[in-house]
């Protein structure tokens, strides 16, 4: 037994010696939490960096994609005011081109200036009228076969003349024109003559101002006198218009009424074209 314990006894000095070393060589076991300790918190650290390191980036990207998506909607505004831009610009010149039309008849007579449609005389209603049908409209329908002369009834005369000077108007039917250019009432059949091919020496319209308000047009229109060129159809003549009118035009749902013409104060900086 005695011998038993010695052995017991060597035994557990062996062990604590080895433990003793090995404690040394590797550490104890509460060495071995501290060290798991550090290591996570080293992990911690490495984590808080890497999110630290992330969230700029993170910002950077989102930025980017808010520039990219700014310049986007820039771009698209841009375009969008552009063809807007010249949407209008279109819109005016079409819009310039049919009043210049709607009042060529007008300007061919060289009315003479009015406030209101009551204080037109009759011949030049007719006369602008007639013109009307001659420039802007199928004069098919009044030609006489093997003939070179047109058949206008009145009706579609007081018909045109309403078109310029609105509905509220009437005419007293009777022969107009100069000697140039006549238009032969027949009241037996209730028309006028008038001849297919009718060229004129006299002014023609265009508008060198345009203003706007409440559907009341307000235009310069300058009055280009005749020419040799123009007579014979050639283009790209230039001339200066002769004198400048001012013309007030109604528009509601696309017709027009002339409601007026007067002198106009305008004065051109440049020659017109």
């Amino acid at each position: 037994m005695t011998k038993k314990k010695r052995e017991n006894a060597a035994d557990s000095a062996s062990r604590g010696a080895d433990g003793a070393v090995i404690n040394q060589l590797f550490g104890t076991l509460e060495s071995d939490t501290e060290i798991e300790s550090n290591i996570a918190e080293l992990g911690a650290e490495t984590e808080n960096e890497v999110a630290a390191e992330t969230k700029p980036r993170r910002f950077f990207f989102i930025f980017a994609v808010f520039v990219i998506i700014m310049a986007i909607v820039g771009c698209f505004s841009t375009v969008r005011f552009a063809v807007d831009c010249t949407g209008n610009l279109m819109d005016n010149t079409s819009l310039k081109n049919e009043f210049a039309q709607f009042i060529f008849p007008v300007v061919i007579n060289d009315i003479p200036t009015f406030e209101n449609t009551s204080e037109l005389r009759n011949t030049a209603m007719l006369n602008s009228a007639i013109w009307n049908i001659l420039i802007n409209k199928d004069t098919s329908p009044y030609e006489s076969e093997g003939m070179m002369g047109l058949t206008i009834p009145e009706y579609d005369v007081l018909a045109s003349c309403r078109e310029i000077f609105g509905s509220s108007v009437t005419l007293e039917h009777q022969t107009v024109g100069s000697a140039e250019v006549r238009f032969v009432y027949d009241e037996e059949n209730h028309t006028y003559s008038a001849s297919k091919n009718t060229r004129y020496l006299t002014y023609s319209p265009v508008i060198i101002d345009m203003n706007e308000s409440q559907g009341i047009y307000t235009l310069t229109v300058g009055y280009l006198p005749p020419s040799v060129a123009a007579v014979a159809g050639i283009s790209g003549m230039e001339t200066s218009p002769e004198k400048y009118m001012e013309y007030t035009i109604s528009r509601w749902e696309g017709k027009n009424t002339l409601l007026s013409v007067k002198y106009s104060d305008y004065t051109p900086q440049t020659s017109e074209s």
